[in-house]
């Protein structure tokens, strides 16, 4: 069940990438998927990906990272022109921590299975989508704001992407599958 989750998210991050571009709804701190690795910013071009070793990651970045997972060695950083990523795995919940060039955190993304979903978020989910089955969630932190939940859903025909923020749903995505 988790590599059919997994392989989905490798299929479906992309997607949700390009729908952030298309939409208009990337801002500065947006998501986009360049080479495969998750970055920030509005940048369209060809964007250069580096790998780095922790020693030599902004020691800001470092020191925060390290108070929140304290028992997190095995990350991967990784370096594009406006940021630095940290991708690791707890418990079966795949992070990614997001800081700008100076270390200062920008975003949290938590990519997980139905079942780590909150109750309400849930129920409220479900209540108006039950002919469709939870296939992963993605859910963000923010600085200052609220949890942001991008629901991905799978009905015999269409895949939809609901984003849930406030206790309120929006069908953020809704695409056709094809036969």
């Amino acid at each position: 069940m988790n590599k059919i989750i997994f392989t989905g998210l490798g299929i479906i991050l992309p997607m949700l990438a390009i729908s952030l571009i298309s939409f208009g709804q990337a801002t500065k701190t947006g998501l986009h998927l360049l080479n495969n690795i998750p970055s920030v910013g509005n940048s369209t071009s060809k964007t250069i990906v580096s790998t780095l070793h922790r020693s030599d990651v902004r020691s800001k970045a470092v020191r925060n990272f390290t108070r929140f997972y304290k028992d997190i060695s095995d990350e991967k950083w990784y370096e594009i022109p406006d940021a630095l990523i940290a991708l690791f795995t707890i418990n079966n919940v795949d992070y990614r921590v997001d800081y700008d060039k100076k270390g200062n955190w920008l975003h949290t993304m938590r990519t997980y299975s139905e079942n780590r979903l909150p109750g309400d978020i849930r129920h409220l989910v479900k209540s108006s989508y039950y002919d469709y089955d939870i296939m992963f969630v993605q859910e963000i932190e923010k600085p200052r704001e609220t949890f942001t939940y991008v629901v991905h859903l799978e009905g015999k025909t269409k895949l939809i992407n609901l984003r849930v923020s406030n206790g309120e749903m929006d069908e953020w995505q809704k695409i056709d599958k094809s036969e």
